[in-house]
């Protein structure tokens, strides 16, 4: 029987739950129309632009203390190659294969990308303290809160410092989503943080937050959080 896939995009993994989602990006299809789906276009392109200007900032505010990365998950090597770029050691580790072997692919001329590594980010496959940092984007708004905390322990075992991208409340969109909630004209649910909540989901997995910045102000709802393990 076929997959059921989205209407509009084939690496769109819907409402789908986050045991769900870890399978649905196991499938080589969904791979290969990952980047074009997601990152081409000039405004696409605009987005991704703003977010790296995010996370270097975030890298600055750690280095020299770090040098070695893990990418988790690397998927397609979005970031993978940008941050061999900036003279850090990198691996890159996810769940899917097919991701990575698109991720090799962009990263085959990064001379300090070290390697890739199929890992569950719930059980990583990395000893206490075997990287410096833990660089996560565009993963936790797929994970439920308590499988949230239970990573970011996993990430802070792995690593001293997270850099890790987050959905909050402050923005347009989560204004405009309670508004239409309230007038019932909309049913669907828009899971976001609060600055008291995110500290408290890395304090329950041991970290201490030490840094948040805005992708952008008022019409973007994600933040870059820099984090180190207590």
């Amino acid at each position: 029987m076929a997959k059921k896939r989205s209407r509009t995009r084939i690496s769109d993994p819907g409402k789908k739950t986050y045991p769900d989602k870890k399978r649905f990006y196991r499938d080589a299809d969904v791979a290969a129309h990952y980047d074009a789906e997601r990152f081409v276009g000039a405004l696409k392109e605009r987005r991704n632009r703003r977010k790296w200007r995010s996370i270097v900032m975030a890298l600055e505010s750690i280095e020299p203390a770090a040098r070695t990365l893990l990418d988790l998950p690397c998927g397609t090597g979005r970031f993978t190659p940008a941050l061999a770029a900036r003279e850090f050691d990198v691996v890159g580790a996810d769940i899917s294969h097919e991701m990575m072997r698109e991720a090799r692919r962009a990263a085959r001329a990064a001379r300090r990308v070290r390697g890739f590594v199929q890992a569950d980010a719930e059980r990583l496959p990395l000893r206490d303290g075997s990287v410096d940092c833990v660089v996560s984007i565009r993963f936790m708004f797929h994970v439920d809160p308590p499988t949230r905390v239970a990573i970011l322990r996993e990430m802070g075992r792995v690593g001293r410092y997270q850099v890790v991208d987050y959905r909050h409340r402050y923005s347009y969109r989560f204004v405009k989503w309670k508004l239409f909630r309230s007038l019932r004209l909309t049913a669907r649910s828009l899971e976001r943080v609060s600055r008291t909540g995110l500290d408290r989901e890395f304090g329950d997995a041991g970290l201490r937050v030490h840094r948040v910045l805005p992708v952008a102000r008022v019409f973007s709802d994600k933040w870059i959080v820099v984090s180190e393990r207590r």
